[in-house]
């Protein structure tokens, strides 16, 4: 383990929480922890429609219509 870890497995949450709540006050964690959570709720996921087959097949998805065949 390295120091980083052994520091980690040390920390209780609890009292990281009650550091922050002395440094910055409760109603301060308090609102950025509301406007955290509502910020990942808006995330939303791009739209795949303008993506190229190309771009489509490299993140797993099906292509939007079959390949042109071949000219002979």
């Amino acid at each position: 383990m390295t120091n980083n870890e052994i520091r980690a497995a040390q920390l209780r949450p609890i009292l990281i929480l009650e550091e922050l709540i002395a440094r910055h006050g409760g109603w301060n964690i308090l609102r950025a922890f509301i406007c955290a959570n509502v910020h990942l709720r808006r995330h939303r996921r791009p739209s795949t429609d303008q993506l190229s087959n190309h771009m489509r097949r490299d993140i797993g998805l099906p292509p939007k219509a079959p390949p042109p065949g071949r000219i002979r």
